[in-house]
């Protein structure tokens, strides 16, 4: 038995003796365009997908976070949240609906800690996606009356930080106490 071994042995240090990559042979793995999956065979959709960290150099309690976060957020078709690394996570949603609710909606907290969230790109890594702002509803206080336009609204919000959006409702009726504006910030 021990003359069987050797001689395979002796045979597979052969085998690996005339293994050799040639120079043309470095040049890497080529994928062409029809070898890329587009992720929709039951995968992640990666359309209804939020990345986000928290504000803050602290470990986040992640089963206490993503037990909250469903409750509060209570999309309809569900949620799915994955830990990516102990800062980073990725919220995946199963319908638009949802998906807007919770952009919308925000600025989200947890355990006193800002979430900044951002939607995830069709060809993005979500390690690889920058979280540096969030957005803010802001109240804009004594406008004079010939400065209540939609104009003047952005180039505040423009001034403050970049301005998303006004609120329906500013410009309806006869006066306003303020107005509400979107304004995304650098944080």
């Amino acid at each position: 038995m021990t003359s069987t071994n050797t001689r395979s042995q002796s045979a597979m240090d052969e085998i690996y003796d005339s293994l050799s990559i040639a120079e043309e042979d470095e040049g890497g793995l080529i994928i062409a365009g029809e070898d890329v999956e587009d992720g929709r065979d039951g995968k992640i959709d990666f359309r209804f997908c939020l990345v986000g960290r928290f504000l803050t150099d602290k470990v986040i309690n992640f089963p206490a976070m993503k037990n909250t976060v469903a409750a509060l957020w209570r999309p309809g078709k569900g949620i799915c949240i994955k830990d990516l690394s102990p800062t980073l996570f990725l919220f995946q949603f199963f319908h638009e609906i949802d998906i807007q609710r919770v952009l919308e909606s925000g600025p989200w907290t947890f355990d006193q800690h800002i979430l900044l969230v951002k939607r995830l790109g069709e060809s993005e890594q979500p390690q690889m996606v920058p979280l540096y702002h969030t957005s803010f509803w802001i109240q804009v206080y004594n406008l004079p009356i010939g400065f209540l336009s939609e104009k003047v609204l952005q180039n505040i919000g423009n001034y403050i930080g970049e301005f998303q959006t006004s609120n329906e409702n500013n410009l309806m009726g006869v006066w306003r106490n303020y107005m509400r504006i979107r304004v995304s910030l650098d944080v």
